[in-house]
């Protein structure tokens, strides 16, 4: 059965992790020197970039429906998924932070989140539906019709953590996180060997398949370690390979996609998003230091990614800023992959085919880099951006590398990136563990209550 954490020593860089870091250790000796020198950019908002903030408020305040309280994903369409409610409630600490809103708004707006987590319907397996409406609530398909999709651990994990944030920054809440959390089947989402799967549904069928990559597994793990579950395979780095770009060395998701049709592109956002929440730590680390990680093994990873795209302004004069994005007319989502399918620089759809003429520079991924490396090359690709908005609807996803236009597709997961990273350039890293007592807790240890759906072997 699924192991109970003991979170103060089984974390991210498991036993296994740390023979992968010293197996790659002799060729990322410049990686890890440059973390002694790494400084991020610290310190109160400028009038500037609270300018830059509110721009990215103005998305949301743009697409809340007043009914259910959700957030549109993109610009006027009524769907979302648990990833991007996560967005929302990163989006929502900060405009608190930077008092765009009141404290009575933040209640209301915070109050309709957790009511929907509370009361939204769950799929045949009893796990969230991959996409809801924002106008009704409901399960949708893609198409925003009624129809069960099936599910991510990989939304789920990242929901996960920005609950794990709320509850920290707002303990009075904490009841009613827990209560909607402990509604879901962890059975379906984490298997007993510590794996994270994902699911399909179609017509009334469920197909289950091992869901990640290299990065982003690593990544949704502290969702679940901090509900004290440990998805220990996924947190293995294994297998892993080896290629060098630019004479600096890259781990990739070592599974062959024929055998595990798995697409496997290198892009910034999860090592960013580590960055930025969790400072490269252990989970249950509480020191924030700027050039000090925890997890040395995803900090070194983590400045593998930004020095590669670093070098190809250095080498070629092309600036790099790479994550996964909306494009308008398809194939509508794409990553621009630093490295996939062999390649370096190929940006690919989710059934592997090649789109090199949509690569953008992201405005999320220039404004993330900026707060977690000052350096010349983030100070260039702020001035690259930094204009990139509608100051009535929100940040656009970027500039094309090509021909320098704007992709004007505007989406949630942009103007919280924004947010996300202007709240840690004023606070620092965004989840702060606790040792709180909480409802969850409580439930667990009482003899009165059965939890159903894997709880008990993982918290007794």
């Amino acid at each position: 059965m699924l192991k109970k954490a003991v979170i103060a020593t089984t974390l991210l860089c498991l036993t296994s992790c740390g023979v992968v870091y010293q197996g790659v250790q002799s060729g990322m000796t410049s990686v890890n020197e440059s973390q002694m020198l790494r400084q991020g950019r610290y310190g109160s908002l400028t009038e500037q970039e609270l300018e830059w903030a509110q721009i990215a408020w103005t998305y949301v305040e743009n697409n809340t429906n007043l009914t259910t309280g959700l957030v549109n994903a993109i610009d006027n369409y009524p769907t979302t998924n648990l990833s991007n409610l996560a967005d929302y409630l990163i989006a929502l600490m900060a405009a608190r932070e930077f008092e765009f809103i009141t404290s009575k708004e933040h209640d209301e707006r915070l109050t309709m989140v957790l009511t929907f987590l509370n009361e939204m319907p769950l799929g045949l397996t009893g796990v969230p539906n991959k996409v809801y409406s924002t106008v009704h609530g409901q399960m949708v398909d893609y198409g925003g019709q009624p129809g069960e999709l099936g599910w991510s651990s990989i939304d789920i994990g990242r929901l996960l953590i920005a609950l794990a944030m709320v509850k920290q920054r707002n303990p009075e809440f904490s009841e009613y996180v827990d209560k909607a959390v402990l509604r879901w089947n962890f059975c379906e989402l984490v298997t007993e060997e510590g794996e994270l799967y994902g699911g399909a549904i179609n017509n009334g069928n469920v197909f289950r398949y091992k869901e990640g990559r290299l990065g982003i597994e690593e990544y949704t793990a502290y969702g679940y370690l901090d509900w004290q579950i440990v998805p220990e395979k996924a947190m293995m780095l294994d297998p892993y390979e080896v290629v060098t770009i630019n004479g600096i060395d890259l781990l990739f998701d070592g599974r062959d996609p024929r055998d595990y049709d798995v697409l496997r592109p290198v892009y910034s956002t999860p090592y960013l998003l580590l960055g930025l929440e969790f400072n490269w730590d252990k989970i249950d680390d509480r020191q924030s230091s700027d050039a000090k990680h925890t997890n040395q093994v995803l900090s070194a990873m983590a400045d593998s990614v930004y020095r590669i795209q670093e070098s190809r302004w250095d080498i070629d004069r092309i600036y790099t800023a790479r994550g996964e994005h909306v494009v308008t007319g398809e194939p509508y989502f794409v990553y621009d992959s630093i490295y996939a399918l062999g390649t370096p620089w190929i940006t690919v759809a989710e059934d592997g085919s090649d789109h090199d003429e949509k690569a953008l520079v992201s405005t999320r991924v220039a404004f993330q880099m900026w707060v977690l490396w000052k350096t010349d090359y983030t100070n260039r690709l702020m001035t690259l951006v930094r204009e990139l908005y509608d100051p009535d609807r929100g940040w656009y996803e970027g500039r094309y590398e090509l021909t320098s236009s704007y992709e004007k597709s505007i989406s949630l997961q942009t103007n919280a990136g924004v947010l996300e990273a202007l709240l840690y350039k004023a606070n620092g890293k965004l989840y702060q563990p606790t040792k709180e007592r909480e409802y969850r807790d409580v439930q667990f240890d009482s003899r009165f209550y059965h939890p159903q759906k894997c709880m008990v072997e993982t918290f007794r």
